[in-house]
Order: structure tokens, then C-alpha cells, then sequence
């Protein structure tokens, strides 16, 4: 081929390019498949199952006067359920696993439509801490902004193409998940629900999870996130309400982040108290703490895992706040705090029906394990070394596997997988006698641990238990006569 051939050769190839962008650009434009430029007309809407994408044409392109904020603990908002209760025209722009950054970006896009009065914010201290200087990763930000030249990378891409050609090909009845706003993106119905899923995720995440603070973030970098993408945002809206609220987790996942990255628990606790201080200086803003409840937070049965709730519990959140239930005021800012402390000091599991809080008192003082009580076969167990020295035992190990316990005359001697103690009483070895411990003494979360109640026994006067209110239990011990 000569030149003159292979110039109108590349002439044609690039008139043949250009025709072919224009017709996928102007085909893509028309029909806009993430209703970037208009909500959708002219055939069945066919929302996208990805939020970060989605929510930017939702936020564009649709009305409403309220918008919710959040990660995957927001998505189970009914949008429907929400007006109900508090008015207005809702539009969910959830994010499933999202930064501070990421939802600040489509806050930002919704008020600066001018649409918004309200926002509910579901915030996670997770999706704070992050570099804060960080570049976007996922989320596709030419969408969020306000330059056409960038649009191109909407109109010509291929995921976008495809989902174009489906919403005018595919029947209105298929994917009807992703035809309907007040659904999609709710997963409360393909979630199991299970208690016991939840105590087995504990268990694992118990070992998994250590480690995870060697890296742990700065509570100053914390802070920096949270005042460039949550602050600024209230700063730029003084005529917009904002509602914040702490989404409620298990208090087992609370627990797994206290014992295996204790920085990370301290940063909560202070990023709280800091960003009360933050809100209280501007009238439009209110914040709501749920991580204390324990009507919500010990009933395992809603939780798919240690973090995600049902349906239900977000229709409980939106309730309670329209009723003013666990909002935060300069009064009870710290007790918050002290409430998720106390309880994870006193926490008790039972892996059969569950988690609650333990109570126990030996001669009316308080006493406190280092790691949470377990409820295994109806025995309540407790770490053996720690309930020795509140008993006034003295305490034995051989560094394997044999425990000693010795008050007075009277010495127990318990094995390592074994659910009996033998116990004696001075030198009368033929006067032993088997003690059925109910669950073999047994290391779990890195302490040996040992049934409360038959060893109390050999060193006590009284033992009595009581249950005073739904997930709590006290232990009452009595010493002072024990042999």
C-alpha cells in the first residue's frame, strides 16, 4: 500500500471511529442509563446494583427533600417506612462499605442541588479512618462533578453500555429488585438472620482479628476526616437539618475490636466525645448513640454477622429518634461512653441462647475478668486464676495443664479438659472427693477457664444468682465462713 492509499485508509478508519463514538455517545445520552442528565421516561427504569455509580444519577436527577447517608448498616432503610415517620420525600444514597470521603462526595452532590432540608447520617468510625489525603479508588468521581468534558468516561463505558441495552431490552418483571427505590439495595430479606452464626463468627473473628491494629490510624487523622468530609459539609449547610446517628453492632463485635485492637477502641471512645463537641456548636445538627442499647445490641437473633442488623432495627433507629430515644446532649456524652464500657467489662456469652451482662460480687465487692464470662452446658465460666484471687485462693499451675487451689485446709486440683476437681481436706488423701464441674476446665481467648459455681462452692459460704432485667445476670458470693 502506498502513502496515498494508507492516508485514506487511516482518513476512513477515523471517520469510521468518529460515526461509530457518536452513534454509542448519542445512543448512551438518550438513554442514559444511570439518569445522569433526566430521570427515565421513555422505558422501564433498571437501577444499577452498583451504589457508587447509581447514586450520583439518584442524586441528579430525582426530587426529594431528604436524603440518608451511610454505609451497608443504612442500606435497610425503607425510604417509604422513613416518611412515615418523619415527613418529607426520602431518597436513600447508601454506599455499602464506604468512606467518609465517598459519602461526603454524594452528600455534597445532593446539596448542592439545592433540593435538601434534611439528612440522616448513619456514621461509622470505620469508614473515617483512612488516609486523609487519600485518592478516590472506586468511586467514579468525573460522575460527581460539574465538568462535561470528563463525561465521556459515563457515556462510553462498556458496564454502562450494557446496562443501557438492558433497560431496553430486558422485561419489566425481571430484576424487579432494581426497578423499585424503596428496595434497592435492601438486603433484609436474602439476609439469614442467626444467633448462632454470630456467636460462630466471634469465635473465629476472635483469632482472626488479631493483629489488625499494628497499623491502626491516628486519632488526629481521625479527627482531620472527619472535619474535611463530615464537618465541612455542616459548615457549607447551616440551613439543612442534620441528623447523625452510631449504627448499633453486637456487642460482640464491639467486643472483638476492644481485645484485639484496644488503639482502635480508645479512638471511638474519643472521636465521640470529639465529634459531640463538633455538633454541638451548630443548632442544626443533632447525633444519636444506638451502640449502647442492649435491647438491640445483645439480641443476636437480628444480626447476619457481628455488625449487620435487620430491617427491623433500622425502623426501630428512625422511630426512636423522631421520639428524641439516645440522643446525645453535653450531659450525657461521657455516660455513652461509660455505658459501652461497663458493658463490655461484664460480658458474658453463652453460646447456646446468646450474650448478656455478668454481674458478679464476692463479700458485695465487684469483681472483673479480664476476658468475657462463657456460658457453656448452663456453666458460667470464668477465667480460674482471676476467681481465685477474688476468692482469696491461693492459686497453682504447673505450666501445662494441672491447677491447684488452695484455702486453708481445703486444696481442689483441676485438669486441663477434665470436668471434675478433686478435693481434699488436709492430708486425707482417702478422703478426696470427685466434684462434677459441669464443663472441662479449658483455655478459651487465651485463659484457662473454669466453671464459677461448683468451685465457689468449695470456698465459699453462699453462691446465689439472680437475673434482675433482661441480658443481665449477678452472681452473689459469700466467703467469710468458708473451711
Amino acid at each position: 500500500m502506498d502513502n496515498k492509499g494508507y492516508r485514506k485508509f487511516l482518513i476512513k478508519f477515523a471517520a469510521a471511529t468518529l460515526v461509530f463514538a457518536l452513534l454509542v455517545g448519542s445512543f448512551m445520552y438518550i438513554v442514559d442509563p444511570l439518569q445522569m442528565y433526566r430521570k427515565a421516561s421513555f422505558y422501564p427504569v433498571l437501577f444499577s446494583s452498583q451504589e457508587r455509580y447509581q447514586n450520583a444519577g439518584l442524586a441528579r436527577s430525582y426530587d426529594y427533600d431528604t436524603i440518608v447517608l451511610g454505609s451497608s448498616m443504612t442500606q435497610n432503610f425503607v425510604p417509604s417506612d422513613v416518611e412515615s415517620v418523619i415527613g418529607g420525600e426520602v431518597m436513600k444514597l447508601s454506599i455499602e462499605g464506604s468512606t467518609a470521603m465517598e459519602q461526603s462526595t454524594v452528600g455534597k452532590l445532593a446539596l448542592d442541588t439545592g433540593k435538601v432540608k434534611r439528612v440522616l447520617w448513619g456514621l461509622d468510625y470505620f469508614a473515617m479512618r483512612q488516609d486523609l489525603d487519600a485518592e478516590p479508588v472506586n468511586m467514579p468521581m468525573y460522575m460527581y462533578d460539574n465538568n462535561p468534558l470528563n463525561d465521556y468516561e459515563y457515556l462510553f463505558n462498556i458496564s454502562n453500555v450494557k446496562q443501557a441495552v438492558g433497560a431496553l431490552t430486558l422485561p419489566a418483571d425481571d430484576y424487579k429488585a432494581y426497578r423499585n427505590l424503596d428496595t434497592l439495595r435492601n438486603w433484609d430479606k436474602s439476609a439469614k438472620y442467626s444467633q448462632q452464626a454470630v456467636l460462630q463468627t466471634w469465635e473465629k473473628a476472635r483469632i482472626k482479628e488479631v493483629g489488625y491494629g499494628k497499623n491502626e490510624f491516628s486519632l488526629d487523622n481521625v479527627k482531620s476526616v472527619f472535619d474535611k468530609y463530615v464537618l465541612s459539609l455542616i459548615k457549607a449547610h447551616p440551613d439543612v437539618e442534620f441528623t447523625f446517628y452510631y449504627p448499633p453492632y453486637t456487642i460482640l463485635r464491639q467486643q472483638v475490636w476492644a481485645e484485639t485492637n484496644p488503639v482502635r477502641a480508645e479512638n471511638q471512645y474519643a472521636m465521640k466525645k470529639y465529634m459531640f463537641e463538633q455538633f454541638s456548636q451548630y443548632p442544626n445538627v443533632s447525633v444519636y448513640d444506638f451502640q449502647e442499647d442492649a435491647s438491640i445490641t445483645y439480641d443476636l437473633s437480628q444480626y447476619k454477622d457481628l455488625s449487620h442488623h435487620s430491617q427491623a432495627v433500622n425502623e426501630r433507629i428512625i422511630r426512636e429518634i423522631a421520639e428524641g430515644k439516645n440522643r446525645v446532649t453535653a450531659d450525657n456524652v461521657d455516660k455513652f461512653n461509660e455505658e459501652l464500657e461497663s458493658q463490655l467489662a461484664h460480658l458474658a456469652v453463652d453460646m447456646e441462647s446468646g450474650a448478656f451482662s455478668l454481674f458478679v460480687y464476692v463479700d458485695g465487692k465487684e469483681v472483673e475478668f479480664s476476658v468475657p464470662a462463657q456460658v457453656r452446658e448452663g456453666r458460667i465460666l470464668v477465667p480460674v486464676k482471676e476467681l481465685a484471687a477474688a476468692l482469696g485462693v491461693e492459686f497453682g499451675f504447673d505450666g501445662t495443664s494441672v491447677v491447684k487451689l488452695r484455702k486453708g485446709e481445703v486444696t481442689a486440683t483441676l485438669n486441663k479438659g477434665s470436668a471434675e476437681m478433686i478435693v481434699q481436706t488436709g492430708e486425707d488423701a482417702a478422703g478426696a472427693r470427685t466434684i462434677d464441674l459441669g464443663y472441662e476446665m479449658q483455655n478459651l481467648g487465651g485463659s484457662m477457664m473454669v466453671a464459677v459455681e461448683p468451685t465457689a462452692e468449695v470456698f465459699a459460704k453462699s453462691l446465689k444468682v439472680t437475673e434482675p432485667e433482661d441480658y443481665l445476670k449477678e452472681l452473689r458470693i459469700e466467703t467469710e465462713s468458708a473451711e
